[in-house]
């Protein structure tokens, strides 16, 4: 008896089986000095001045990095954050209290999730995204969003 026929039976079931997956979208480049978290990028690493998670084809930043040893570069010993200058960084705080994990349906960009506006308030609406939900137990909070001037509105 001959195994052809039954590898080729497995091979059609396997290809039909993968019929219903969403095609990938590429990011493309990440931006400049720009780690991925979903490869293991974290701030640890001093050459990464920000952290950008690819969703629907696009590069969103969900945190800025401070790296106190950034040199003159980027503005000073503060990795250019000083309060009085162009590199000016308002942290942004979301009273993120009854934060959970994997809610559903998954956020749809423009929407984004909080950790993307937890950087800068002067660059939280750089990314793109219009809304930030908190993830909670019974589903996605509303808690921060973007007003037409890219002002930075928490709501929570």
């Amino acid at each position: 008896m001959s195994r052809a026929p039954l590898a080729l039976a497995f091979g059609l079931a396997a290809a039909a089986s993968c019929q219903g997956l969403a095609p990938v979208e590429p990011c493309g480049e990440i931006p400049a000095n720009g780690c991925p978290v979903g490869r293991g990028g974290t701030c640890d690493d001093l050459t990464c001045d920000a952290l950008y998670d690819c969703a629907g084809g696009a590069w969103t930043r969900v945190q800025t990095c401070l790296q106190p040893d950034a040199g003159p570069a980027l503005g000073g010993s503060d990795g250019g954050l000083d309060a009085g200058g162009d590199g000016a960084c308002t942290p942004v705080h979301i009273d993120a209290d009854g934060g959970a994990t994997d809610c559903t349906p998954d956020l749809a960009f423009p929407d984004c999730p909080v950790q993307a506006a937890e950087t800068c308030a002067e660059s939280a609406c750089l990314t793109g995204c219009s809304d930030f939900f908190l993830c909670t137990a019974p589903g996605w909070v509303d808690v921060a969003y973007c007003t037409d001037q890219g002002q930075l509105i928490v709501t929570q």
